[in-house]
């Protein structure tokens, strides 16, 4: 399990030195030309999706191209209902769904796992209640590769829960928080250190 720092400005980059990976999210600030020394995700969120890119899909993956041979990132983050021709980058893939109203029961999210391109799933969806949690906790313990968690300051645990049942990373904030009960970096690695 890593930790992976969001990042929205190079004076976060600076705050993220004790996480695993770091997310440039380029939809928040160009990173080109910034010297990252660790594992990096590109990300640039669509409004749609809790991001800030406005252009239609053509320009946003063009964005993501050249930010691609600008800061050679080790993985790609783009979301699950993108055409297969957008997964066209020579890297791992982070094939992300997120919704922001509320969680799919489990028989939606287990295609969309199933039907992944991407070498890793990352489901993030809106918590309301304790089904939501169990139908999390079941993708979790049925699938590999899957970082799926709720948003929302009473859910923020599952981001650490979904890591002690397989999941990759703990998406973690350095300055500010980029999306709704995300949880510190140190926070996080504070809990995990006292989890053993």
């Amino acid at each position: 399990m890593k930790l992976v720092a969001t990042l929205s400005s190079p004076e976060e980059l600076e705050l993220a030195e004790k996480a695993d990976v770091v997310e440039l999210r380029i939809d928040l600030f160009d990173f080109s030309g910034a010297r990252v020394d660790k594992e990096k995700i590109l990300t640039c969120r669509r409004v749609s999706d809790g991001g800030k890119f406005e252009g239609d899909e053509r320009e946003r993956i063009e964005k993501m191209k050249r930010a691609f041979d600008s800061l050679n990132p080790d993985y790609v983050d783009l979301e699950s209902d993108l055409p297969d021709s957008a997964f066209d980058f020579n890297c791992r893939i982070i094939e992300s769904y997120h919704n922001f109203i509320r969680t799919p029961d489990y028989s939606e999210l287990k295609g969309i796992v199933e039907g992944r391109r991407g070498d890793l799933v990352k489901i993030a969806t809106m918590g309301k209640s304790k089904r939501d949690v169990e139908t999390i906790v079941r993708i979790l313990t049925n699938y590999d590769d899957v970082v799926a968690f709720l948003m929302g300051e009473r859910f923020s645990f599952t981001r650490v829960l979904a890591a002690y049942l397989g999941s990759p990373f703990i998406y973690c904030y350095v300055g500010s928080p980029k999306a709704p009960g995300q949880i510190s970096l140190d926070d996080a690695r504070e809990i995990i250190s006292r989890l053993g």
